[in-house]
């Protein structure tokens, strides 16, 4: 899936204005408007890539309010102990994931998170750094692991160009406001041959289409952008990184991002089961508030999960997975 664009090259400023031009693609002519579930708030979309814009962004100095201390929970913990440990299950998984593909040496994870998966790469023996927007994000990774991680703007972050094997966008690529320029800046870091790991809510999935505003990967306004992959292939294409794998399994976001929506559709309290699935201290609502909501959540649990499963393994067949990930070398 390889797109050839030699002429258009996309603009690195600015992208909080509505540009003439798509920025993924280049494609200049109207977007689709699709509603989303926050007041005030659409997705503009290209009719040529499908690349989606969160419109109007949220400006800069403005998004922290849309990530509350309670948006990570006290000390970092978001989840009920059994998902905590179903999570650092899945984080160790990412780092084997990267460990095949990418040599020992240092790693930068943009949006690192709690630094789950920079800790066990660590322990597989790469050099491991990571950068959060804030010192609220960053604190588990620091405190708790003891890791090296830098806060605020990545554009503009001290970091070493040619220096990293691998620079890692897990979930964290749709959160910038002007997300092509952050490509260009992950390709100035990397390592000639050094690999980019993106991983991002699949905008062109069936998921999103049949969900549309209901969808639980949308994520409005945090979401800036929303990508396919024939959008997110033609920005790095732009940069001459090469991609060279691209899976549409995750067992980790799909499933559940299935079982949300479908609660979502049906009128229930936006994201309930997501929010009771979480420590009290990142909680955003209670069973005891919803009660009869909680008790029909519980009922189709038994209906809906098998289906949810069954599903999974149909999107991924079909190559259309509710999350995707790409892998791509530096040339």
């Amino acid at each position: 899936m390889t797109i050839f664009a030699p002429r258009f090259q996309p603009e690195l400023h600015d992208q909080d204005k509505r540009p003439t031009r798509c920025p993924a693609c280049g494609h200049d002519g109207p977007e689709n408007v699709r509603p989303t579930v926050e007041k005030g708030f659409e997705v503009l979309a290209c009719q040529d890539c499908g690349l989606g814009r969160t419109w109007p962004p949220v400006a800069p100095e403005q998004i922290g309010t849309w990530y509350p201390e309670q948006y990570y929970g006290k000390a970092n913990v978001r989840f009920n102990p059994i998902f905590e440990k179903m999570v650092r299950w899945f984080r160790k998984r990412r780092a084997g994931v990267l460990h095949n593909r990418v040599p020992r040496g240092p790693v930068l994870d943009v949006g690192c998170g709690r630094g789950m998966m920079l800790s066990y790469l660590r322990e597989l023996g790469y050099e491991a750094h990571g950068l959060e927007l804030s010192e609220t994000a960053a604190w588990h990774a620091r405190n708790t692991l003891g890791l090296e991680v830098a806060t605020g703007d990545f554009l503009t972050s001290p970091h070493e160009k040619n220096r990293y094997n691998a620079v890692i966008f897990w979930h964290s690529l749709e959160h910038f406001a002007n997300p092509v320029a952050a490509i260009a800046r992950a390709y100035e870091l990397l390592k000639p041959g050094g690999v980019l790991a993106v991983a991002v809510p699949n905008y062109d999935s069936w998921q999103a289409r049949l969900f549309g505003r209901f969808w639980f990967h949308l994520d409005v306004p945090r979401h800036y952008f929303h990508f396919g992959p024939k959008a997110l292939e033609a920005v790095l294409n732009r940069h001459h990184l090469r991609v060279v794998q691209l899976d549409h399994f995750s067992f980790e976001q799909n499933p559940y991002g299935l079982l949300q929506s479908m609660y979502n559709a049906l009128g229930l309290r936006f994201n309930l089961l997501y929010s009771l699935l979480k420590d009290s201290s990142a909680r955003t609502d209670a069973a005891w508030r919803y009660p009869f909501q909680s008790l029909v959540i519980g009922l189709l649990l038994p209906i809906f999960v098998p289906l949810t499963l069954v599903a999974t393994v149909l999107e991924t067949v079909l190559r259309s997975g509710g999350t995707f990930e790409m892998y791509a070398f530096k040339e």
